[in-house]
């Protein structure tokens, strides 16, 4: 059917508002990041604000408090790891020159090319007249973070006070929200939306929170029960990248198959601490995670991965730790609003379907598909309610024989 010019037009538009938005974004990153942060932080602490509250504390009061904790546990991890940080840094380009030597003597995949290298080398210094080459050395991911650091302290700084004074302010942001709606129905949705922001945000980073403690703990010791140098280091990594996901996990692997390289003679010790690195994360992640956060809070893998490559693409490392917050508050808006259940149903989780839709994948998907029968981990609440829809399903084919099963 051909395309109503009212409709190409709608599109259009809104095609070019999302370039103009993206170009917005980038150029003006040194405000939007630490906005986006400072929000993102102060929706994630309210609930410990209103906590405080309900003892007689006031909002002023407990943003002072929640925000010295809050950099206090900063200061300490950096503390903890800032002289080996500062030592592999120094010594990053002997680092990776040392790892690649490892990396050749071990295997011997590299040493034919490494002698066609000096062959070629020795015949260009013994031509006559030999122009003079020019070396330009690449400076290395640890020297590029190094000169990025301040910058980065600084956009950090300016998040923490904006996200003070926003804890500070208590539930104004609900009364102006309320306020600027114009109509109760508008002023309720408006509400249940930020409610829910706040709520999902708030359950799943304080919940991962104490998942990737728990999880920096065990890679440290880990790492400490196999003799790799500084376990303290590794510990707080495996802690603050989880908050990356499937990236994080991936660096911290790799960042551990270099130490190991490094440490250990034989190669296939080497590989003993990335693998009790994955070991410990793949548990972690298969197992623990799915079952604490709930199945409301679980994201679509794909979704995931597309935003943090996005949001790395557009604000670099920053945006990588920013990328599952803000698909989290996505979600959450889409969950509200009729017009996005679409964004919703991509965004979240996998789940059991309705009676209907999986009616039509078993007529439609072959027999070994695993579609409407994601094998996840459940909760205790979401087995009791699959039971309670089920019995009530009997129930009412018991009464009436001849009815259809209706949708969950």
């Amino acid at each position: 059917m051909p395309v109503r010019p009212e409709a190409a037009t709608h599109w259009a538009i809104i095609g070019l508002f999302v370039m103009m938005a993206v170009a917005a974004l980038s150029f003006a990153q040194s405000f939007f990041i630490p906005v986006v942060f400072a929000l993102l932080l102060a929706l994630i602490l309210s609930p410990i604000r209103r906590a405080l509250g309900k003892v007689g504390i006031g909002p002023g009061f407990a943003a002072g408090i929640i925000m010295i904790v809050f950099c206090a546990i900063s200061a300490i991890l950096l503390f903890m790891v800032s002289s080996s940080l500062a030592t592999i840094v120094s010594d990053e380009p002997q680092l990776m020159n040392k790892v690649q030597e490892r990396v050749n003597e071990m295997t011997g995949v590299l040493e034919p090319v490494r002698q066609a290298g000096q062959q070629l080398e020795e015949m260009q210094q013994s031509a006559p007249e030999a122009p003079e080459r020019v070396v330009v050395r690449e400076e290395g991911i640890f020297s590029l973070w190094a000169q990025t650091t301040p910058y980065v302290a600084g956009q950090v700084g300016l998040a923490i006070v904006l996200a003070t004074f926003l804890i500070a302010s208590g539930d104004m942001f609900y009364e102006k929200l309320v306020e600027v709606m114009p109509n109760l129905s508008a002023k309720r949705k408006a509400l249940m939306i930020a409610r829910d922001m706040e709520r999902q945000l708030s359950t799943y980073f304080l919940t991962i929170t104490g998942i990737n403690a728990a999880l920096g703990i065990l890679v440290g010791v880990a790492m400490w029960l196999l003799g790799m140098p500084d376990p303290v280091f590794f510990g707080v990594a495996a802690f603050a990248l989880n908050y990356i996901p499937y990236v994080g996990s991936i660096i911290g692997i790799v960042f551990a198959f270099m130490m190991g390289v490094v440490t250990y003679d034989n190669f296939w010790l080497s590989l003993a601490p990335p693998f009790a690195y994955w070991l410990i994360n793949s548990a972690e992640g298969q197992f623990i995670t799915p079952v604490a956060v709930g199945r409301r809070l679980r994201l679509n893998a794909v979704a995931v991965f597309l935003s943090i490559a996005f949001w790395a693409w557009l604000w670099s490392f920053v945006g990588m730790f920013l990328s599952t917050p803000m698909l989290i508050a996505l979600k959450a808006f889409s969950e509200r609003n009729s017009e996005l259940s679409w964004l919703n149903t991509f965004l979240e989780g996998r789940k059991p379907c309705d009676m209907e839709d999986d009616q039509v994948v078993q007529g439609v998907m072959d027999d070994g598909s695993d579609a409407c029968h994601p094998n996840e981990p459940q909760t205790l609440e979401e087995v009791e309610e699959q039971v309670s829809t089920r019995e009530q399903i009997d129930e009412d084919l018991e009464r009436d024989p001849s009815a259809q099963p209706s949708s969950v």
